[in-house]
């Protein structure tokens, strides 16, 4: 009995080695401290370099610099237990310094005991989905600009028109003190067209790092671009605004989520409604860290129940022709960027219809961390 358990034991052995050597993903068991000790030939293919090569190396020093302390301190936290397992998505170099995409999945092998002993990793190559990712962005935002231009045609049409009658009735006046009233009219419709041009400007800056910002100032910035359309199609704005703390993100970015989401509430009410935006300070509830709550909220269609279970799908639009489909699958990558989660609530029936997108920031995000994306009652 004893030597048929052995036999079937190492028959198992040899049906794991098997499953390891011919497994289509790569698989790699490292020490505790990222060293490798095993690959198996779809992990070294990924990663162009020999089980020699990679016997000197460690899952750090393979990793692209831009992503090595995110993926440090993943790893740290799986070491000391916190988590049971992860996955992550980096970037590794090969030996003639071409990076490519990885989604790497994390955890741990212990012993008898229950002690950690090795890491082991599963890892895929998803250069071809980022790249095809990143066109889409491109595609997306070059469809941002265009409606962009739009408003801004519109919101500047409006005060150069009010300067060409102003200037009218200046010429009509019998002299300098009565034409001064006009004038002061009219300097003050420049400014408004100069306050939206120095908007547009900032719209799509794009920054290196980071920076504090002042999440009150950036939402007005955005809302004085629509202020022509809420007027247009007769949309009543309440704006709610708290003393907030600074948020540390990428201001063009959290621009584009606005718009989009002010956009998106605008084209729910084509005849007309309110639109309730409101800024406050807010506890991250996962960490307890204080944030910033942004809620923008319409009395527009509202959605179906398959509509929301969709809207975060790449190409899905209720919008038709006029709709990519990307924006909100956008939206949720940046938030993700950032940190934040994005809870939705909509109602699509007789009695009452209207969709409000709330949105939580932590004060500092960890790049990389996990977007929830919740549908409240």
């Amino acid at each position: 009995m004893q030597r048929q358990t052995v036999a079937r034991s190492r028959i198992g052995e040899d049906r794991i080695r098997e499953a390891f050597e011919y497994a289509a993903s790569g698989l790699a068991i490292t020490s505790l401290d990222g060293c490798f000790q095993e690959t198996n030939p779809a992990y070294r293919e990924i990663v162009k370099r020999s089980q020699q090569e990679l016997d000197e190396e460690s899952i750090l020093s393979i990793t692209h610099e831009a992503d090595r302390e995110n993926c440090r301190l993943h790893l740290d936290r799986l070491v000391s237990g916190k988590v049971p397992s992860f996955v992550l998505e980096k970037r590794y170099v090969r030996p003639d310094g071409d990076a490519i995409w990885v989604r790497n999945s994390f955890s741990l092998l212990k012993d008898d005991s229950g002690k950690p002993t090795h890491i082991i990793l599963i890892c895929n190559d998803i250069t071809e989905r980022r790249r095809a990712e990143q066109m889409l962005l491109e595609r997306e935002k070059l469809a941002a600009v265009g409606q962009l231009a739009t408003s801004i045609a519109h919101e500047i049409n409006n005060p150069l028109e009010a300067v060409q009658n102003i200037l009218f009735l200046a010429r009509g006046s019998k002299n300098l003190e009565d034409a001064q009233p006009f004038l002061a009219q009219a300097e003050g419709e420049i400014q408004r067209a100069s306050e939206i041009a120095s908007h547009t400007l900032q719209f799509h800056k794009q920054q290196a790092k980071p920076a504090p910002t002042n999440v009150t100032v950036l939402l007005e910035s955005v809302l004085s671009l629509f202020k022509g359309k809420l007027t247009a199609a007769k949309v009543a704005l309440k704006l709610e605004k708290n003393d907030t703390p600074e948020l540390i993100c990428y201001p063009g970015e959290i621009r584009q989520v606005l718009a989009n989401l002010i956009r998106n509430a605008l084209e729910a009410m084509p005849d007309g409604g309110r639109l309730r935006v409101r800024v406050r300070p807010s506890t991250d509830w996962r960490t307890g860290s204080q944030g910033v709550r942004i809620t923008v909220a319409d009395t527009g269609y509202g959605m179906t129940q398959e509509t929301r279970r969709r809207i975060y799908d790449p190409f899905f639009t209720t919008k038709g022709t006029q709709g990519t489909g990307l924006g909100l699958w956008i939206t949720a990558g940046i938030l993700a960027k950032h940190s934040a989660s994005i809870h939705l609530r909509s109602k699509n029936t007789v009695v009452a219809s209207g969709t409000a997108f709330t949105l939580i920031f932590p004060m500092t995000g960890e790049e990389g961390e996990v977007l929830e994306r919740q549908e409240l009652p």
